[in-house]
């Protein structure tokens, strides 16, 4: 375990805010906390603001470590209204996860006040429940800092720096990240926040929704490694290993003439064009049954569509016109620039995969930059919509593991009646007629044997046995 005591360096010739004290610093925040030792050299740091003047509603500016503490002077970054910076840095000044250069932190965006229960609760009073129940509990380490946005909490937990390209501490970091979320999802913890192009709100800075200021408070200095965060709250993996079959199941193996061949199709019911449908008609079935309500879930659902209609058009302008027809059912819909630039990369996927456009790939370690495709299974689905076991019975496809048995037991019955095959209920009750019938026989004989018993009835003795056993 680090030791996690408090740093002897200056800020900007003051000196640094005692730990467990409101901070309102932007220049504390970046510089000096969260992207202390950053590299001057090729590394940028993401600024931005939400502005109504501008075509997307957003502004931002990207700035290198040392340009920081110049750019902090403008009065819209340091005291400004909606501002927000990059919790990694990148290549190149593009906000994108795919250009990311270093990872810094895990965090977890908590927006208890969407939720009833937790809604009543104030933000520092809300952290001191989950500090209470979550990491005194152990299930949770202490947050280095957390920023009080206004509205809801963000817990940042800040890592000895990892490069992005370097693939196994990226998995790792993944793994952590989910897990964490996962843990906090019970008090609000959004699901969404969790790309390392995520930007959060800047200390010092004031949220328009509640005219409230921003600001951090750190509880912890040295950084984690995420070696020692893995081994103390990731829980282990679950043993791998191949089942034996059991003897039913190899005396039921299918003959080599009925087997499957590798170049064979796989039988399902759906091809990859009628499975596109079938899911963009349940995206469209899904708002419908909301009323349009999709907050929290509106860019994954127009860029899963937009993905949907490229494959089933081979249009993209076509594609893009279904798209903002289906952003205009939300009941608080996007401006069409967001629409575009939410499910841009869905196009540029699109036209990957159709060998349309080369994706070229610039990087040291080319096995990280993973360009197949977006695969999107049903369970991701459902979790990043929030789909419900109700909703689920409304759709054709994007169902779980629990509805797909549902349903399964119902086409089993629903064959058994139309083939006029006896129910569970027909079965019970021909076996307790026998079991009766084998009762009055030894009534009227006391010393009638099993043997006796087989003939009379026509009954095998392993079954009269099995009868007088239930009886």
């Amino acid at each position: 375990m680090q030791d996690h005591s408090i740093p002897m360096f200056s800020a900007g010739g003051s000196v640094v805010p005692r730990l467990l004290e409101p901070v309102y610093d932007p220049l504390y925040q970046l510089v000096h906390l969260h992207h202390h030792g950053a590299p001057d050299q090729k590394c940028y740091i993401a600024l931005g603001k939400k502005d109504p003047n501008a075509r997307s509603g957003w502004f931002q500016r990207h700035f290198s470590p040392k340009e920081l503490p110049a750019a902090l002077l403008d009065p819209d970054w340091k005291d400004g209204m909606d501002v927000y910076f990059s919790l990694n840095n990148f290549f190149l000044p593009r906000r994108t996860s795919n250009w990311t250069r270093e990872i810094r932190a895990l965090y977890v965006d908590i927006d208890y006040y969407k939720l009833d229960r937790w809604k009543p609760y104030s933000p520092e009073a809300m952290f001191d429940y989950i500090r209470m129940e979550y990491v005194d509990e152990g299930r949770l380490p202490m947050p280095s800092y957390v920023i009080f946005s206004g509205s809801g909490i963000q817990l940042i937990f800040l890592l000895e720096p990892v490069a992005y390209l370097n693939k196994k501490a990226y998995l790792l970091w993944k793994r952590l990240q989910s897990h964490f979320v996962e843990t906090l999802r019970d008090v609000g913890a959004d699901s969404m926040c969790t790309d390392l192009s995520r930007v959060f709100r800047l200390a010092g800075t004031f949220n328009s929704k509640t005219g409230r200021q921003v600001y951090l408070v750190q509880y912890l200095t040295a950084p984690y490694s995420m070696e020692m965060l893995a081994a103390g709250w990731l829980p282990p993996p679950p043993p791998r290993h191949k089942p034996q079959p059991s003897p039913r199941r190899i005396l039921k193996q299918k003959k080599p003439s009925q087997q499957r061949k590798p170049g064979d199709p796989p039988k399902t019911a759906f091809t990859p064009y009628t499975l596109h449908l079938a899911r963009a008609r349940d995206l469209e079935k899904l708002v419908r049954l909301r009323r349009g309500e999709m907050d929290g879930c509106r860019e994954y659902t127009l860029f899963l569509y937009r993905y949907l209609m490229l494959f089933l058009t081979h249009n993209p302008q076509t594609a893009l016109q279904n798209t903002h027809r289906l952003n205009e059912w939300f009941s608080r819909p996007l401006s069409r620039y967001e629409v575009e630039q939410a499910t841009r990369s869905a196009e540029e996927m699109w036209a990957h995969q159709t060998g349309q456009k080369n994706l070229s790939i610039t990087r040291k370690n080319p096995d990280a930059y993973q360009t197949v495709g977006y695969f999107h299974n049903n369970q991701t689905i459902i979790k990043h919509l929030n789909i419900t076991p109700a909703e689920q019975r409304e759709l054709v496809t994007i169902i779980g593991k629990e509805e797909k048995n549902r349903r399964e037991r119902e086409r089993k019955e629903r064959r058994r009646r139309e083939a006029q095959k006896p129910t569970c209920d027909m079965i019970k009750q021909r076996a307790e007629e026998k079991i009766q019938r084998i009762h009055r026989l030894l009534a009227k004989n006391p010393g009638l044997s099993i043997r006796g018993l087989s003939r009379m009835t026509g009954f095998s003795r392993s079954a009269i046995q099995r009868y007088m056993k239930q009886a």
